[in-house]
This record gives structure tokens, sequence and C-alpha cells, in this order.
């Protein structure tokens, strides 16, 4: 039991976190508006997405989205390709 709520606490956190993170480069975006945040921005955002897609299997049991690990790596990827792009640009 007590396993189960941590990881429903350590879950929201992450999530909040990742929020709080896009949250900042967006409002950095909307002040450079430039390709290198729009790329960092959009690294972020797939970040957040893929965040906020597993926060229902964690209250609805029904819930089930079945990514493989290998998977879950790839969106990661996408995203840190992404990310670094934006760093390097110029």
């Amino acid at each position: 039991m007590i396993h189960e709520v941590l990881n429903v606490i350590i879950r929201v956190l992450l999530v909040l976190a990742t929020s709080f993170l896009f949250g900042i480069v967006f409002l950095a975006y909307l002040r450079i508006r430039s390709k290198k945040m729009l790329f960092i921005l959009i690294g972020f955002g797939i970040f957040f997405v893929h965040a906020l897609i597993y926060i229902p299997e964690l209250f609805v049991e029904d819930f089930r989205l079945v990514l493989t690990e290998n998977l879950h790596l790839l969106i990661h990827l996408i995203a840190l390709i992404f990310i670094a792009l934006g760093m390097f640009k110029d």
C-alpha cells in the first residue's frame, strides 16, 4: 500500500516539476522568439506531454498504455535531440 502511494506522489511531483520547467521555457520563448528557443520548447513539450499521458493510469486501473521500455527511451531521445538542436543552434 505504501509503495503505491509513494509511486503516485513521486509521479505527480515529477509531472509538476516538468510542467514548471516547460512553463519557464515557454515564457522564455515568448520573450525571445527565436528558432533556438523553439527547439528547446519542443523538447520540453515532448517531455511534458509524455508525463501527462501517464497520469491517468495512476488513478484508473483500466487505463493502461502499453509502451515498451524502448519506446519510452525513443520518446526521451527525440526530446533530448530537440533540446540539443536548440542548444547547439548558432
